[in-house]
């Protein structure tokens, strides 16, 4: 039989190439121009000494503007040798702008600028987000062409503002830049990855049953999509990146070769070797945690070559600058920043508002010497926070004292990896640096065998935790006796997925058995109850008499349809100080899921609960009305935490219905909640 000769028709991929990208975004550009009334048109140029320019932006009548230069996603457009051939055809042109654009984000830079100092900061204008395509085909889709429409009429108007002298573009500062520029290494990477991680699952059985067992681990399913391979390849771009940020932090302090590559680097296997050389030079010192290598690090060197190529010019563009010798307190901000809260959503590792979390610890968090526990802590939101916390409550503490009273759990090896580095990067010039930070199900974690008020909850032997330094040592050491507050915004997963996740080999009888002391049911709950139902009440065996509880979670625990035993647990096991709902703003990344913040406090004597007086509270401002925003500064801090002590003290307050035009408060008392029902229309408990 003859071989098949393939054509355009057999293949439509084809098509998709840079030209025909080209060609579809110049035409877009007119109509824009067109449309705005901009005395701007595109062109598509003839090559200039063998380099052909993508798009060409003229203003009438024929004055060159910018150059464009069309790359596909999997390209990071901060490469420099991307840059410096479009920097040569503007200046060949003479355009006072040329941009580097892979469709998801444009890169603006000064022609100017740039030829004096061939720094790709001092040449950068503005780095635009554009859309989210993987493939160069998807620009044909509805929703990424009405993006990039949108982007382009802003991007335009902008662009003549420029060229006409009426707007000056203020000089990138370096942690803004730094920040984009490693989220576009992420992109690039992220990119090369899926291919090469979806190649492999396709052929190799093994290499499937190993991401099967891996999502398994994480609490997710794998089912083949586009989403499960952006998943993984995501945290392997993000664990890549790490490693090379705490090189850099740790540079200075034990006199590390900076991290440097070569120029001409292109293949991934040679990337591989000269970071594994410059990494076993830290293994030698410690920080184990951080570079020592598992199955998600086996695949974080790509195949492809603009990836690598991508990667080599973020090193050597770190080490240009010398950021290593700028601040811990800089290299942390990148850290803590990094993921962007689109991506903490698609890693499981849920952004919550900084006001949100202040809100709740100021509740619970009552003294510097409290212990803390975050039982879903992902990448460390309320155990950074709470560290900030008593470093303002008492700035004598020492960084490992406070290391030891705040503690994290985390199901994702990625979440308690980001946890750990976010807390041991708050001074890494000490030795002793041991983040109480554990890989682990929550739900697999034992109790304090006694609790504060002697209650045997029938556990054999203490806690204990396997607790890393950044380092090779390990130690096991025990979780406190109790916790003074127990804190965090547990992951939001319905019955229904727990249920698959069961069927995938997720332990299905191990939330169950959180429901349980020594065999004793603590809480019966509604099978439609979600995962953070069963935190409330594992949790609870962790807290002191006394020690208080806050969680921000969705509030379909008030809905006395499924949410009654729930409700019926806090009523006997807790006082139940403060119920806080907005009235203006969701506080969940789910837009779909209404949200609420919990505060209780154990109480281990009915009296004492029942003549307790619940708030439940509706802010009718946003919290930034009540909150100022958080900063860096020492003193703005300080006031900070002063304004959100006053809306604590205004909550608990009042005894008596009390309402404004910022807040509505409606205390009851507990025993008096045992016989009603929750009104969802007049948001009152009503007998």
């Amino acid at each position: 039989m003859a071989k098949k000769t393939s054509t355009p028709y057999d293949a439509p991929e084809l098509k998709y190439t840079e030209w025909w990208a080209s060609g579809e975004l110049k035409e877009w550009i007119d109509v824009v121009c067109k449309d705005k009334g901009l005395r701007y048109y595109a062109h598509i140029e003839r090559a200039i000494e063998r380099k052909r320019p993508d798009i060409l932006i003229f203003q009438e009548p024929k004055k060159p503007v910018c150059v464009i230069e069309i790359k596909p996603p999997s390209w990071d457009p901060l490469t420099i040798n991307l840059v410096k051939e479009t920097f040569f055809k503007a200046d060949r042109i003479k355009t006072p702008y040329f941009a580097t654009w892979n469709v998801n984000k444009l890169v603006l830079f000064n022609t100017r600028e740039f030829d004096k100092t061939r720094s790709l900061r001092d040449g950068i204008i503005q780095i635009y987000d554009v859309t989210e395509v993987s493939e160069l085909k998807e620009i044909e889709e509805t929703e990424h062409k009405i993006k990039i429409r949108g982007f382009l009429e802003e991007f335009l108007e902008e662009l003549e503002l420029l060229y006409e002298g009426k707007k000056v573009a203020p000089k990138m500062p370096i942690d803004e830049y730094f920040m984009s520029y490693l989220r576009l290494t992420v992109e690039a990477l992220t990119n090369s990855y899926r291919r090469t991680i979806s190649r492999e699952v396709e052929k190799d059985e093994v290499f499937k049953k190993k991401i099967n067992e891996w999502f398994n681990e994480q609490v997710w399913v794998f089912s083949g999509t586009k989403e499960d391979y952006t998943k993984i390849s995501r945290q392997a771009a993000y664990l890549l990146i790490n490693k090379v940020l705490f090189y850099t932090a740790l540079q200075e302090k034990f006199d590390l070769d900076p991290l440097e590559m070569p120029e001409k680097l292109r293949k991934g296997d040679v990337l591989e070797q000269i970071l594994k050389a410059y990494f076993t030079q830290i293994l030698k010192v410690d920080y184990e945690t951080i570079f020592t290598t598992e199955f998600i690090d086996e695949i974080a060197f790509p195949e492809d070559e603009k990836a690598v190529e991508s990667i080599r010019d973020l090193i050597n563009e770190i080490s240009r600058h010398r950021i290593s010798t700028i601040s811990y307190e800089f290299m942390g901000n990148l850290f803590e920043n990094l993921i962007p809260e689109k991506d903490r959503h698609l890693l499981g590792q849920y952004f919550t508002n900084s006001d949100v979390v202040d809100l709740i610890l100021k509740f619970c968090l009552t003294s510097e010497h409290d212990f803390v526990l975050d039982p879903g802590c992902g990448a460390g939101t309320f155990l950074v926070r709470a560290y900030g916390h008593k470093k303002l409550m008492n700035p004598r503490l020492k960084h490992e004292e406070i290391l030891s009273t705040i503690w994290g759990i985390d199901i994702s090896k990625f979440a308690s990896h980001l946890s750990t580095i976010n807390l041991a990067i708050k001074d890494l010039s000490v030795g002793d640096n041991y983040p109480r930070v554990a890989h682990s199900d929550f739900f697999e974690v034992n109790p304090p065998s006694v609790s504060q008020t002697g209650i045997h909850f029938g556990i054999p032997k203490p806690a204990k935790a396997k607790i890393k330094s950044l380092g090779v040592e390990e130690k096991e050491i025990e979780y406190p006796e109790g916790f003074d507050c127990v804190v965090g915004n547990p992951p939001y997963t319905r019955q229904e997925e727990i249920e698959r996740l069961a069927k995938r080999g997720y332990k299905g009888n191990l939330i169950e058995l959180a429901l349980s002391v020594n065999g004793n049911k603590l809480a019966r709950l509604s099978k439609r109850a979600g995962i953070h139902a069963y935190f409330f009440v594992h949790g609870y065996k962790f807290l002191k008499d006394g020690g208080r509880f806050g969680f921000v979670v969705s509030n379909s625990w008030l809905d006395v349809d499924w949410g009654s035993g729930l409700q019926e647990f806090f009523l006997t096991h807790y006082r139940i100080l403060a119920i806080i709902e907005s009235k203006v703003e969701r506080w969940f990344v789910d837009a779909d899921v209404n949200t609420c913040i919990v505060i209780l406090e154990r109480s281990d004597k009915a009296e004492e609960r029942d003549e307790n007086v619940v708030r439940f509270v509706q802010l009718k401002k946003q919290l930034r009305h009540f909150i100022p925003k958080a900063e860096k500064d020492w003193d703005k801090e300080v006031k900070r935490l002063q304004e959100i002590d006053k809306l604590v003290k205004l909550i608990l307050a009042h005894s008596d219905y009390y309402e404004n035009e910022e807040i509505k408060i409606y205390p009851k008392t507990q025993a008096d909640l045992w016989d009603e029902g929750y009104d969802e229309d007049s948001q009152k408990y009503t007998g």
